[in-house]
């Protein structure tokens, strides 16, 4: 299999896959973030509550933004990504996205607007500003 990657095809496609990653991504966010950085309006819930709500929502989106610049930016991929089946890569070939093309598109993605408007070729602007794309890992037609 090729690492190339001119264009990826049907990435507007991965809609539901990139959703996937991000869910996962933020809820382990929250469980950090509910363990070492609890909101003092949540300090005495209790279960489910505790594990989603107690975090700081600042800090949630920091360790949300560290890990998924460090993981990109080395492994093309967050934990989120490879439960769904995808992956970050660059648009010029290079094996690794890299540190600042990740810390592009984790900023770009923080800021939202960007993750949601997309190109005629199904990808986020946040993707376009770093000359990266989502691609399927498994489960795509060869």
């Amino acid at each position: 299999m090729s690492h190339s990657t001119t264009m990826p095809q049907s990435t507007g496609a991965l809609v539901g896959r990139r959703l996937l990653g991000f869910v996962i991504d933020w809820v382990l966010c929250l469980v950090i973030s509910s363990a070492f950085f609890v909101d003092a309006a949540y300090a005495d819930a209790t279960g489910i509550a505790r594990i989603l709500s107690a975090g700081d929502p600042i800090a949630t989106l920091l360790i949300w933004a560290g890990q998924h610049a460090i993981l990109v930016a080395s492994l093309g991929t967050t934990i989120g990504h490879r439960v769904a089946g995808v992956r970050v890569v660059r648009l010029d070939g290079a094996p690794i996205v890299g540190v600042a093309k990740a810390l592009t598109r984790t900023v770009l993605l923080a800021l939202v607007i960007p993750a949601v408007v997309w190109g005629p070729d199904g990808r986020g602007l946040h993707d376009r500003a770093a000359g990266t794309a989502v691609v399927q890992t498994r489960g795509a037609a060869a």
